[in-house]
């Protein structure tokens, strides 16, 4: 029923609903630069109008509103544009970090450069030619010592830089598993504050944006899946390369389900389920971070990949949030660990984690590579030892003499170990006389410098490098004949230049990829922001012209307000004067 008192709280509706908007309105622009923030609207509806024609409410023309309600406060949000920024980005900081240590490793090898190893050898191979030609000059054996000692410090002082590298990847690593535990934790926190404000029929705007936040911050670590359940809340799931649906859970509703971990100094057993059911030892070595683990023995036949691993732990206080192992050549990468370990309880793998993308996958990815620049480091320092300490010595292993002097050039310990390019120097006896340089067919002072020659010869002799293991094996690839001082060039092998400059070569590729990769996904991520931004973000200029268009509503309504007041007088005051 219409009257002057139901006027009055048609315009108090009204007032209430525009100072709403104006409280939304100055939130917005509070929060301009706040980053995160998806600009709030207050949208309006009008209140429940006066019922239907009944016996207690008379017929009037026309069914009479009563004002205006605050229906809710939303934000402009778009979650096609969200999926697609977090899917680019985690690609993004993949390729990002990958440039980046790519091209620290192409700055370690310097090539092509004075100093570089492919220079280093060209010396070194130009000083035996030398030597060749003049095999009773000591200023052309100090030479080819000198240069042979620069080639070793060479090699040496990029592997050395090479582990460097893989220490400060290890801890890079580590930081961001600890961001990535921080940021699940707070999200898990989000959620049940998200479900509980839901739950009270509220709309929590500032929550869910704090929490589209800390989900684009985990994009850049890895690749994510999102699934939303009842109340705003979601579950997450890390992405796996082997394209599981939809991935390993991380988050389910309001708590964490599984975490990530980094172990220190740890022992435990690897159980062969597979073969017999017995157990057998192994040991971690922790020369470096991540963590290695050998396999000390074998029993009755290969170990399967897939195998239950079981760590026990003494020290709570130790555990920290990344595990890395090593096992028949096989990696099992970030695992997936359950949380709230006591003491003495067991930590299971279930399902290792192959990340697909994002700056963990980068790391991971940049790990085995830098192991496998390692690796042809220590394959070119072996065969160069191999090769130069089969002819030099004239020896077929380390204790069988033929017809020269018997003394390495390199050190023979180079041969057999599986860290030849880090420990790669001349012999000592080498170091001390000049005069051991075996120069000569019979390994005398005097001669025609045909071993000197021969050793000139590798720079352009191909053969089996990567599969090198022995003297034995260097001399059936070249058909090496001691008697002649001859050697034949195996078409299947590679020689040592090549095989280092197929190294650098395959670095360029990869790097100029990864800057290629950058600069693309920069373009569609900033593309995909500036989108994001025109939905969600803070418009001054459009908040100013809201808030004036809400404010000549509030004063309109108030206007309204001295209307009631003045027919209430009239109707009142007036008639008691009459």
């Amino acid at each position: 029923m219409s009257g002057l008192f139901n006027t009055f709280n048609i315009v108090k509706r009204g007032m209430q609903a525009q100072q709403t908007a104006l409280h939304v309105i100055s939130h917005n622009v509070a929060n301009a630069n706040t980053e995160g923030y998806s600009v709030q609207r207050a949208n309006l509806k009008t209140s429940q109008p006066f019922g239907m024609p009944s016996l207690t409410t008379a017929a009037e023309p026309g069914q009479l509103g009563t004002g205006v309600l605050v229906d809710s406060i939303t934000r402009s949000r778009d979650e096609f544009l969200d999926f697609y920024i977090r899917k680019e980005t985690s690609t993004l900081e993949n390729y990002k970090v990958r440039e980046q240590f790519l091209s620290t490793i192409e700055t370690i090898f310097t090539e092509p450069s004075n100093t570089g190893i492919a220079t280093l050898l060209t010396n070194f191979w130009d000083a035996w030619q030398g030597l060749a030609s003049n095999p009773e000059s000591q200023a052309q054996r100090e030479l080819v010592r000198s240069n042979a000692e620069a080639l070793c410090n060479g090699i040496s002082h990029n592997y050395k830089q090479l582990e460097d590298l893989e220490v400060n990847i290890a801890d890079l690593i580590q930081n961001q598993i600890f961001e990535v535990s921080s940021i699940l934790k707070q999200i898990s926190d989000l959620n049940q504050q998200i479900k509980a404000v839901t739950i009270g029929g509220k709309n929590p705007n500032d929550l869910m944006d704090k929490r589209d936040l800390l989900l684009d911050k985990l994009s850049e670590r890895f690749a994510i899946e999102i699934e939303k359940t009842d109340y705003n809340g979601i579950k997450i799931y890390a992405k796996d390369i082997s394209n599981q649906v939809p991935g390993v859970l991380l988050v389910s509703d309001s708590s964490i389900v599984n975490n990530f971990y980094y172990v220190n100094d740890i022992s435990f057993e690897l159980s062969d389920k597979i073969i017999n059911k017995n157990n057998f030892p192994a040991t971690i070595n922790r020369d470096s971070l991540p963590l290695e683990a050998k396999i000390k023995g074998y029993i009755n036949g290969d170990i399967n990949k897939e195998f239950e691993l079981t760590v026990s732990i003494n020290d709570i206080e130790e555990l920290k949030k990344y595990f890395n192992i090593e096992q028949n050549g096989e990696n099992i990468k970030i695992l997936n660990i359950m949380p709230h370990i006591l003491i003495g309880d067991n930590i299971e793998n279930s399902s290792p984690i192959n990340f697909s993308n994002g700056s963990l996958k980068g790391l991971e990815s940049l790990s085995f590579e830098i192991n496998d620049y390692k690796k042809q480091l220590n394959n070119l320092a072996r065969g160069l030892a191999i090769s130069v300490n089969t002819i030099h010595s004239g020896n077929t292993n380390n204790t069988n003499n033929t017809s020269s002097n018997g003394i390495n050039f390199f050190n023979p310990e180079v041969e057999n170990s599986d860290i030849a390019a880090k420990i790669i120097s001349i012999d000592q006896k080498i170091k001390e006389n000049l005069n051991n340089i075996s120069a000569n067919k019979q390994g005398t002072f005097i001669g025609n410098g045909e071993r000197a020659l021969l050793i000139g010869q590798l720079r352009n002799t191909r053969f089996n490098l990567l599969g090198l293991q022995s003297r034995e094996d260097f001399i059936s690839s070249v058909k090496l004949n001691f008697d002649e001082m001859k050697m034949t060039s195996n078409n299947s092998g590679t020689t040592i230049d090549n095989y280092f400059k197929a190294t650098i070569s395959q670095l360029g590729v990869s790097n100029q990829e990864a800057k290629r990769m950058v600069k693309n996904q920069e373009n569609l991520v900033d593309q995909l922001v500036i989108r994001r931004e025109s939905v969600s973000g803070v418009s001054l200029d459009e908040e100013m012209t809201n808030m004036l268009q809400f404010q000549r509503a509030y004063e309109a309504n108030a206007k309204m307000i001295s209307v009631i007041d003045e027919l209430l007088d009239l109707v009142v005051n007036g008639l008691i004067r009459r």
